[in-house]
């Protein structure tokens, strides 16, 4: 099966995605607890950064965006600094824009979440406080109307579309419709809100709600999982419905087609970071998967793996393509996760100095893994907390060696690193060298082997640049790749 989604994701081209719903800003504050304030028995935090995100039917947008869709963008937004800033960040991504409303009256929602780790403790990051900003105002006749344009107006050229309804005051019975007539066959997926009366989403293709938000919508206990069945059938029963995909939590995704019997897809076990944005991951993949082509079975499959890697993250995180094939490739084993883009990397970098932890780099083409690498890569990680290994690509190798290496090929050399425990990322690049990596991730300290203690290191001005150092490990004597090579014959 794994080789059947592998292809599937392969092949998913750049469908066209229209996504309409609640916009709203995310705001990180990071920072770090030293001490309780004396004015009340709260933590005092000292912020080091900010960092905005898209949330709500925004975060769909882009995590589209990132698994490779062409994504049109249809809802409103307040003449503001925070809709200033959601529209950019679409920009950024590449997105059509063209069906947005903005309103001078409106007011764009911003969540901001407040998370500090506490140093002394030796703890990880954890949110302290949430504060939303915003002037819940239900949509009117008129911004209905500018909105439904809008979907008209896109309607021809897309695959799919998706509503995303938080509960704002955008999403009603009226916009429902309009989205249905104007889609003229096209999929109509719906993730829908925390409310009881679901009438509002009558006659779309499919909705895809939690277990918690489908007990309240039908009346039926979803506690346990014989009796979510019945809830979903009660839903898609009278709201008329193609399908309903509920979220189950660590217990999965519950499928369950007209005229078919409910199947239940399991998840991984894995560690949660934050389950938010899990949600928003599942209607992505479920509209990207079926405006490709795919069918229902697929995409829940193919869902329920993305909302497993998006839980590992802090915060809403976009996932690329990139990772879906990792961890169908891993099939499942925790190392998959470990195996990471430049982009996704630079990213975890920057959270990573946020929470006061130190980065350590080191690259290599660890063509034949020994027990010099052992050495080097258990040395490199008592130097902090993170340990990211660099491996050189394969053609990367064959300039640097020869027509004859690598030996081992890049995917296994990967997975080799990465099934380490004292690894905590790989990332592969093509360069002959790491600089590019380097200036992007900044880490904290370079280690190489104590053989370069008196040559050239390749990346120290970049590290020592920036206030990094360079550390180095004891060789092993005697034991190196090319040593080893020399005990085995040549290819061909």
């Amino acid at each position: 099966m794994s080789g059947d989604l592998i292809r599937l994701v392969e092949g998913l081209g750049q469908p066209r995605i229209g996504v309409l719903g609640d916009l709203m800003l995310d705001e990180y504050v990071w920072g770090e607890v030293e001490r309780i304030s004396p004015e009340a028995p709260i933590p005092v935090l000292k912020v080091s950064r900010r960092q905005f995100r898209v949330g709500g039917a925004g975060s769909v947008v882009v995590n589209l965006a990132r698994l490779g869709a062409r994504v049109s963008v249809l809802g409103r937004l307040g003449e503001d600094a925070a809709g200033r800033q959601i529209i950019s960040i679409f920009h950024q991504e590449g997105c059509d824009v063209s069906g947005l409303i903005v309103e001078a009256g409106q007011r764009t929602t911003v969540k901001s979440r407040h998370l500090g780790c506490v140093q002394q403790a030796h703890r990880g990051v954890q949110q302290i406080l949430r504060v939303d900003d915003e002037d819940l105002q239900a949509a009117s006749l008129d911004q209905v109307e500018r909105i439904l344009r809008g979907v008209r107006a896109q309607a021809g050229r897309l695959d799919a579309f998706l509503v995303s309804d938080y509960r704002k005051g955008l999403v009603s019975a009226e916009l429902i419709r309009g989205v249905i007539d104007a889609a003229d066959g096209v999929p109509v997926f719906v993730d829908p809100a925390l409310q009881e009366d679901y009438s509002c989403y009558r006659g779309v293709d499919l909705i895809c709600p939690n277990r918690f938000e489908a007990e309240l919508a039908s009346g039926i206990s979803c506690r346990t999982l014989e009796s979510c069945p019945a809830a979903a059938e009660k839903l898609l029963r009278t709201l008329d419905l193609q399908a309903v995909a509920m979220t189950l939590d660590r217990e999965g995704i519950l499928l369950l087609e007209a005229g078919a019997a409910p199947v239940r897809y399991p998840t991984r076990a894995r560690v949660v970071a934050d389950v938010t944005g899990a949600g928003d991951m599942v209607l992505s993949v479920l509209g990207l998967v079926r405006a490709a082509g795919g069918n229902l079975q697929q995409a829940v499959e193919l869902a329920n793996l993305a909302a497993g890697l998006e839980v590992a993250h802090l915060g809403v995180t976009p996932i690329a393509r990139s990772e879906l094939l990792q961890e169908l490739m891993f099939q499942g084993h925790p190392a998959g996760a470990k195996v990471k883009s430049a982009e996704d990397l630079q990213r975890i970098a920057e959270e990573a100095r946020a929470s006061g932890r130190t980065l350590v780099f080191t690259n290599g083409c660890f063509d034949l893994l020994h027990l010099g690498h052992h050495q080097l890569l258990n040395g490199a990680r008592r130097e902090g907390d993170l340990l990211i290994v660099a491996v050189n690509s394969d053609s990367s190798i064959r300039r640097l060696k020869g027509p004859g290496r690598p030996r081992i090929p890049q995917d296994d050399r990967v997975r080799m690193i990465a099934g380490l425990q004292a690894v905590d990322f790989v990332v592969v690049f093509d360069e002959d060298t790491p600089n590019r990596l380097l200036a992007m991730l900044r880490p904290d300290v370079l280690v190489k082997g104590s053989e370069y203690r008196t040559g050239v290191v390749v990346g120290r001005e970049i590290v020592e640049g920036y206030g990094g150092r360079v550390a180095f490990v004891e060789q092993i004597p005697g034991i190196s790749t090319s040593s080893l090579l020399e005990g085995f014959p040549a290819e061909g």
